[in-house]
C-alpha cells in the first residue's frame, strides 16, 4: 500500500525527488495507523531513515474545505487536529477496501466517520467526482448473536441463512456505481 501511495504521489508531482516522495508516503500513510504514544518513535525512525529532510504533508484544500463545511453543519468545531484525522481517514480509504477506526470511548471516532460521510455529499464546482452519494449501514454487533450477525447453516436442511452482516453485504453489492458503501460496526 505504501508503494501505491508513493506511485500516486510521484505521478501527481513528477519533479519531486524520489526520496522525498518515499519519505512522504511512508510518513503520511502510516501515521494515521499508529497510536499517539508511538507516533514519536515512528517519526524518529523516519527521521533516521531520511536525515535532514522535512517534507510537508501534501494537502488537498478542496477536500479540507468540504470537511470543514461538513463539520460545521454537524455543529462540531472544525479544529485542525480533527480535520487532519478526517483527511487521514479519507487517505486510508483511498487505498484500502476496509478500514478500522479504533480508540477509547468519547474520542470522536463516530464523528470523524459522520463528517467524512457528509463531506461526500457537498458539491465542489472544481471537483465533480468528489460529490458522491454514499451508503451507510450502521450495525451494533454486540446487540445480536454471532449467528444473527454473520449467518449460519441450518443443520437439518444444510441450507444457508443470511445474517445481518451478510444480508447488508449482498444488498450493497447489488447497488450499482462507485459511490462509497460503508458498513459501520459501532458498538
Amino acid at each position: 500500500s505504501v508503494l501505491v501511495v508513493a506511485g500516486a504521489l510521484r505521478r501527481a508531482d513528477p519533479q519531486v525527488p524520489e526520496d522525498q516522495v518515499l519519505m512522504r508516503a511512508l510518513r503520511d500513510f502510516n501515521t494515521p495507523k499508529i497510536v499517539h504514544d508511538d507516533s514519536f518513535i515512528f517519526l524518529g525512525l523516519i527521521a533516521d531513515l531520511f536525515p535532514a529532510m522535512n517534507v510537508p504533508r501534501k494537502r488537498n484544500p478542496a477536500l479540507e474545505q468540504r470537511i470543514t463545511e461538513a463539520t460545521k453543519k454537524l455543529k462540531l468545531q472544525p479544529e485542525e487536529v480533527f480535520i487532519t484525522k478526517v483527511v487521514q481517514l479519507q487517505e486510508l480509504i483511498d487505498v484500502r477496501h476496509s478500514v478500522f477506526v479504533l480508540g477509547n470511548a468519547g474520542t470522536g471516532k463516530s464523528q470523524v466517520l459522520k463528517v467524512l460521510f457528509n463531506s461526500y455529499r457537498l458539491s465542489d464546482p472544481g471537483d465533480k467526482k468528489m460529490k458522491k452519494r454514499p451508503q451507510w449501514w450502521d450495525l451494533d454487533p454486540k446487540a445480536v448473536s454471532n449467528d444473527e450477525l454473520f449467518g449460519f447453516i441450518m443443520q437439518s436442511t444444510q441450507e444457508w441463512n443470511d445474517g445481518l452482516f451478510s444480508w447488508i453485504m449482498r444488498t450493497l453489492a447489488d447497488i450499482p456505481g462507485e459511490d462509497p458503501k460503508w458498513i459501520v460496526l459501532d458498538g
